[in-house]
C-alpha cells in the first residue's frame, strides 16, 4: 500500500511462546510495549526509516515437456531495516538480546531475545493509520560506525537496527500482517493484543497510543474532578 510518512515504531520483548515480557526490569516496560517516540525525556528522538524486505518470496517457474507448467511461491521472509535519530540506550540493549552485568557494562547473551514490532504509517488519502505488523523476530545490529566531529561539523551516528521476522501463530502463521485503521471490522486493542499478548497499552480503558507525551509533551488528564473519582477512563 502507498503511504505517506513514518509515524511511529512500537517494540516489545517476548517469551519463547509469543507472550509479550510486561516488566519494566525484564522487558522493555511496565505496559509491555514500547514506543520510540519523539520524546528527549524518555531518551528517545524518534525513527528516520523503516524499510520492509522481502514481503513476498521469490517465485520459481516448475518446467514440464518444454512449458512452464506452474509457479512455485514460497512463503515471506521480511526483514525490516530501522533507522532511528536515537532510540533508549537501555531499551536498544534489551531488545538485543543483551543482558547487564553487575558493573553496568551489557554483553550478549547466549540464547536469543525474541520482540515484536508494529510500524505505523498514514493513507495517503484519508490520512488513516495503516500498521504492519511482525509479531515474532529478532533485533539485530552489525555495524557501530563511531566518527569524530571536525572543527567545522558535528558528526552524528543514528541507530541501525535489522528486525528478522519468524513465522507467528497470532497471524495463523504467517511472518506479518497489515491493517487499515478505516477498515471494517479494525479494532486497535485487538491488534495491540494480537501482536504484544498481554501487553497493557492499548485497552478498552487507555489508548497508549494517543498520549501526548510521545510527541515530546506531558500527559494531561482531561478528565473532570467527578471522573476521577470514580475512576472513569484511566
Amino acid at each position: 500500500m502507498a503511504n505517506i510518512g513514518l509515524k511511529m515504531l512500537y517494540v516489545a520483548a517476548k517469551n519463547e511462546d509469543g507472550t509479550t515480557i510486561v516488566d519494566a526490569v525484564k522487558g522493555l516496560s511496565e505496559t509491555g510495549v514500547f514506543a520510540i517516540d519523539t520524546n528527549k525525556s524518555h531518551m528517545n528522538l524518534g525513527a528516520q526509516t523503516a524499510n520492509i524486505s522481502n514481503l513476498s518470496g521469490t517465485p520459481t517457474k516448475i518446467n514440464g515437456n518444454n512449458e512452464v507448467v506452474d509457479i512455485s511461491n514460497p512463503p515471506s521472509s521480511p526483514t525490516v531495516a530501522i533507522t532511528a535519530n536515537l532510540i533508549n540506550p537501555e531499551v536498544k540493549q534489551k531488545l538485543l538480546g543483551r543482558v547487564k552485568l553487575s558493573n553496568g557494562v551489557w554483553v550478549d547473551s547466549d540464547a536469543p531475545t525474541y520482540g515484536a514490532l508494529i510500524i505505523v504509517s498514514q493513507s495517503p488519502i484519508t490520512l488513516e493509520d495503516v500498521y504492519y505488523s511482525f509479531g515474532l523476530g529478532v533485533f539485530t545490529e552489525t555495524t557501530q560506525n563511531v566518527q569524530t566531529n571536525t572543527d567545522t561539523a558535528e558528526t552524528r551516528e543514528s541507530d541501525t537496527l535489522t528486525f528478522t521476522s519468524m513465522g507467528y501463530a497470532g497471524f495463523n502463521g504467517k511472518n506479518y500482517g497489515f491493517a487499515r485503521a478505516g477498515q471494517d471490522g479494525f479494532d486497535r486493542v485487538k491488534l495491540f493484543d494480537t501482536v504484544f499478548p498481554g501487553q497493557k497499552f492499548v485497552t478498552s480503558d487507555h489508548d497508549g497510543t494517543t498520549d501526548p507525551s510521545l510527541h515530546g509533551g506531558q500527559a494531561v488528564d482531561v478528565r473532570t474532578d467527578g471522573e476521577k473519582a470514580a475512576g472513569a477512563g484511566k
